[in-house]
């Protein structure tokens, strides 16, 4: 079994790379990236690849397509996150693949497509549907927030959340380390998950709580706050992989959903837990665990 993993040199993929490395007996990897420099760090961060593990292109070149999805039969496609093409990325891929003869196509998308007010949503909604008609065997996975998204080693030096959600409005959070063992769950053994559409939520819950969980733990007050929009937007702005004026507008209308102003209706994005811990066959992670995880104490 090869698999094809798209957004190869991205956090998302990463986890799943490496639980899928960490298997008894790893399946074969074919990792999608644009350069050799981005090969090259992931050679770096784990040992079990090899220079033949890569396939070099770009989803919006459609030539460099089928050779990355020769002889694959399990495709991985995680986009980058707030592009204008995602949606044009996602379609030519699951061509590429019917083309290909893959046997199943693993779509990794976000939590309440349902959601397009929110332009990031859409896009993926939009993908979704074209998977879902093209006959192609598949299995979407709808994550949360990932709860990597709060820098707690940030929180624990400045005693500040900082976030862009609402702090008092409940929110759906996602362990990367969950999403990874249900990717792989379902990557090594695609059968069982054939046309599943899996919405993965670990824990609802505010910031503030997120806030109060980690005071407790560190025995002193942890604040939440929410940046204003305008911050948030320009140091996405800054970063090498946001996507331009598209981006900042997705960002933004996000921003707004979860924000507000004094004339808009505040929401989070809670979902159920029950499929991921029916999926993981335990209790999903917690913000406490994670916290006792990832901060030592």
């Amino acid at each position: 079994m090869t698999i094809l993993i798209t957004g190869a040199s991205g956090r998302t993929s990463g986890y799943v790379i490496k639980t899928l490395l960490a298997t008894p007996s790893p399946p074969p990897l074919r990792l999608f990236v644009r350069s050799d420099s981005a090969a090259q760090t992931l050679l770096a961060a784990h040992a079990g690849l090899g220079p033949t593990n890569f396939a070099r292109g770009d989803l919006l070149e459609a030539s460099t397509l089928p050779p990355a999805v020769a002889g694959v039969d399990v495709v991985f496609h995680n986009a980058p996150a707030f592009h204008p093409n995602e949606t044009a990325m996602g379609i030519a891929l699951i061509d590429a693949a019917k083309a290909a003869r893959v046997k199943h196509f693993v779509y990794c998308s976000v939590l309440h497509p349902v959601l397009t007010k929110l332009l990031n949503h859409k896009a993926k909604r939009d993908v979704e549907e074209y998977l879902i008609e093209s006959g192609l065997n598949y299995t979407i996975l709808e994550p949360a927030s990932f709860m990597q998204n709060i820098n707690l080693t940030a929180a624990f030096d400045s005693g500040v959340v900082s976030n862009g959600y609402s702090p008092k409005k409940l929110q759906g959070f996602l362990d990367l380390n969950d999403l990874a063992e249900v990717a792989a769950k379902v990557i090594l053994d695609p059968a069982p998950h054939n046309r599943a559409r899996y919405e993965l939520v670990g824990e609802n819950i505010t910031v503030e709580d997120v806030a109060r969980t980690l005071s407790m733990h560190l025995g002193r007050e942890i604040k939440a706050e929410r940046p204003p929009r305008e911050v948030i937007i320009s140091k996405a702005m800054a970063h090498v992989k946001f996507s331009g004026e598209y981006g900042a507008d997705a960002l933004d209308r996000m921003l707004y959903y979860s924000q507000g102003d004094a004339h808009a209706v505040v929401r989070g994005i809670p979902g159920s837990s029950n499929v991921l811990r029916w999926l993981l066959g335990r209790e999903p992670t917690s913000w406490e665990e994670l916290i006792r995880r990832e901060v030592n104490v």
